[in-house]
C-alpha cells in the first residue's frame, strides 16, 4: 500500500487534518517524514490505526480510553472498558426513555385538553406529579446486528443533534496579549511554557482574575501558526514575543465540547451553513476558548483540558425587504 500524506489520509477517512495532528500529539498514531522532512506521511499500520480510532470515536469511546485500548493487548481490559461504556449508555438510554415517556404523556393530555377548555392549572405541580406516577416503561427490542452503514448513519445523526446545542453569544472588545509559534502538531511545548511563564510573571490571576483565554490557528509571517490570546488589563505592558492589541469581539456561534474533541470544531460550521438567520463571517479564524486555565497551568497540558468552547465568528442576516 502506498504512503499517504496527512491531507490524503484526512480526506480518505473523513476527518480533519487537525484531528490527525492531535492524535499524533497524544501518541495514538505515528507518521514518517518524507524526503527532508518536508511533510508527514502515514504507512499501512498507521492508516489501519486511524480507521480503528475513527470507528471507536463513532462508538462514542472517549479518546483517553482509546489510548488505553490501542496500547493494551489484554482483551480483558478492553472488554472491561467497553462494558463501562455500555453501562453509561444504558443509564443514558433509560434517562432519555423516561423523558420521552413523560413528554408522550403530556402530549396525550394536551390532545385531550383540546376537546375541552384548557385550564391554567394543567401544568401545576400536582398535575405533573400525577402523570409521572402513572408512567410505565418498557424496553425497546431492536435488531442486534448492525452494519458499518448503520454506524455511519447513527454518527451523522448524533452530529446533527449536537448542532441543536449551538448558541449565539456576543464577545465584547478587550485588550489582549497574543503570542504564537509555527504550527507543528499543535501548540508546542515552548509556546505553552511561554504562556505559563507570562501568566505567572505578571500574576495574571491576581491582576485580572476574570481573564479570558483563547487559542486559534492563523497565518503569521507567511506561515501557518498557532496563536494563544489572553485578555489583560489595559495598562499592562507585555514582554518580548508577545503583542498587545485590541480584540474587536463580535457575534459567535458557540458549541462546548465535553470531553474535548477537536472533531467538534465542525459543529458550528455546519450550524452556520444551515442557519436561516446567521452566516459565517470570515473576519478571523475560529476560536477555542479554554475554561479554567487556573487548573490547567502547572497541572496538565493544554490538550489535556477536559472541555473547550469552539467559537465561530458569524453575522446576522438582514431581513429581505418586502
Amino acid at each position: 500500500m502506498e504512503l499517504q500524506t496527512i491531507g490524503q489520509a484526512a480526506k480518505a477517512n473523513g476527518v480533519s487534518i487537525r484531528m490527525l495532528r492531535y492524535y499524533e500529539e497524544i501518541g495514538l498514531i505515528e507518521s514518517r517524514r518524507k524526503g527532508d522532512g518536508a511533510y508527514r506521511v502515514y504507512d499501512e499500520n498507521a492508516l489501519l490505526k486511524i480507521r480503528q480510532i475513527i470507528v471507536l470515536r463513532k462508538l462514542r469511546v472517549p479518546v483517553k480510553q482509546i489510548v488505553e485500548i490501542l496500547s493494551n493487548p489484554d482483551a480483558a481490559v478492553i472488554i472491561d472498558i467497553f462494558k463501562q461504556n455500555i453501562d453509561e449508555l444504558d443509564d443514558e438510554i433509560t434517562t432519555l426513555s423516561i423523558v420521552k415517556s413523560i413528554l408522550s404523556q403530556f402530549v396525550e393530555k394536551l390532545l385531550e385538553a383540546t376537546q375541552i377548555k384548557l385550564t391554567l392549572d394543567f401544568m401545576s405541580d400536582e398535575a405533573v406529579l400525577s402523570i409521572i406516577e402513572t408512567l410505565s416503561f418498557t424496553k425497546n427490542h431492536k435488531k442486534e446486528n448492525f452494519t458499518m452503514d448503520d454506524l455511519m448513519s447513527a454518527s451523522d445523526n448524533l452530529a446533527k443533534m449536537k448542532e441543536k446545542h449551538v448558541r449565539v453569544v456576543y464577545i465584547p472588545p478587550m485588550t489582549v496579549a497574543t503570542t504564537y509559534e509555527p504550527w507543528n502538531n499543535g501548540p508546542d511545548d515552548a509556546l505553552v511554557a511561554r504562556v505559563e511563564k507570562f501568566i505567572k510573571d505578571v500574576d495574571l490571576f491576581k491582576i485580572k482574575p476574570d481573564f479570558k483565554y483563547y487559542g486559534f490557528g492563523d497565518r503569521r509571517d507567511g506561515k501557518h501558526a498557532y496563536v494563544f490570546m489572553m485578555s489583560i488589563p489595559d495598562d499592562l505592558e507585555v514582554p518580548e514575543k508577545f503583542e498587545k492589541t485590541i480584540f474587536a469581539g463580535g457575534l459567535y456561534a458557540a458549541y462546548t465540547s465535553h470531553p474535548l474533541d477537536f472533531d467538534d470544531t465542525d459543529v458550528t460550521k455546519n450550524w452556520a451553513k444551515n442557519s436561516k438567520d446567521y452566516e459565517r463571517e470570515n473576519r478571523h479564524a475560529q476560536l477555542e476558548e479554554f475554561f479554567n486555565p487556573f487548573n490547567a497551568y502547572g497541572l496538565r497540558k493544554i490538550y489535556d483540558l477536559e472541555y473547550a468552547t469552539f467559537l465561530l465568528p458569524i453575522k446576522q442576516l438582514l431581513p429581505v425587504p418586502n
